[in-house]
């Protein structure tokens, strides 16, 4: 992620996604290619699985590097928009060695 935004200058550093991005691009995927998969096995006379895994495979690669950086980039305005950036680890430190 860049650390300020090109366009307004916005500092991104506080906007933390994390694993979010990647468990909705998993979500997003899985839902778009299980249907097809199971269509072309019921409607396709049951092709054989080098079949399957060679139209199947690429294009669950395809989608997932076309949604992921798109899904991030809406995490990241979720969670500017709601104010949710991460906590500022050096001032909520506390000093217990007294």
């Amino acid at each position: 992620m860049r650390s300020q935004c090109p366009a307004c200058g916005l500092v991104l550093e506080p906007y933390r996604a994390d694993d979010a991005p990647a468990y909705f691009t998993i979500f997003a995927v899985g839902h778009i290619i299980v249907p097809l998969v199971l269509l072309v096995e019921r409607y396709g006379d049951q092709p054989p699985l080098w079949f399957h895994a060679l139209l199947w495979l690429p294009l669950s690669v395809l989608l997932a590097l076309l949604l992921l950086p798109r899904i991030k980039g809406g995490v990241i305005a979720l969670l500017w928009v709601y104010r949710a950036a991460a906590p500022n680890p050096s001032a909520s430190r506390v000093d217990l060695s007294s």
